[in-house]
């Protein structure tokens, strides 16, 4: 992918000018990645987070042998164990590649500098950060007030694009339901 390519795709999320971006660049490494792909492991530190340009990526949590998904990332979303990676500390969750992704990646050593080099990036990043955690207050309160079928229904209308890229298995235990439970939903949502 040319460095123009990434500069477009990246600048739509950022706002930053072609010449800002050109500096913050610099610190990131363009990456392919298959899909299934294991990009961290629970139990490990995460040391990059990824820009995704293209393809999706699942962060779950593993219990009792099942998987549970946790989030999804698409295009033009930060991709990452954010808690781990800001703490530097063991993650509770792994993150898997869904279909094939260009990114952009960077380290925990490239960002920390780029801080330093480039204190606008402090801002983008708490942006970033604000938005995230205001989407993972508003599911963890969906999780607590919402039922099943109002769940699916705020993902039909809030990330539609999920439900054709993500195998109805992993959409059901982001849902905190079964795959039958989910089947069923779906089947009355149809109907209506």
């Amino acid at each position: 992918m040319a460095n123009s390519d990434i500069l477009i795709g990246i600048k739509e999320v950022t706002g930053f000018s072609d010449k800002e971006l050109e500096i913050v660049l610099q610190r990131f490494k363009a990456e392919n990645f298959k899909k299934k792909t294991n990009l961290l492991s629970a139990g490990k530190t995460a040391k990059e987070v990824y820009f995704i340009l293209s393809g999706c990526m699942r962060l779950f949590y593993e219990k009792d042998g099942e998987d549970i998904s946790a989030f999804f990332f698409t295009e033009g979303m930060f991709a990452g164990a954010y808690d781990s990676f800001i703490s530097q500390k063991p993650s509770r969750h792994s993150i898997e590649v869904i279909e094939e992704c260009q990114v952009l990646t960077i380290s925990f050593k490239d960002l920390q500098d780029l801080f330093i080099e480039f204190p606008k990036m402090n801002e983008f990043v708490r942006k970033v950060l604000e938005e995230r955690f205001v989407e993972l207050h508003q599911l963890f309160t969906s999780y607590i007030l919402d039922s099943p079928e109002e769940r699916y229904l705020n993902l039909l209308t809030h990330r539609p694009d999920l439900l054709n890229r993500i195998p109805q298995h992993q959409i059901a235990t982001f849902l905190g339901i079964t795959p039958v439970s989910l089947s069923r939903i779906r089947n009355r949502v149809m109907k209506k």
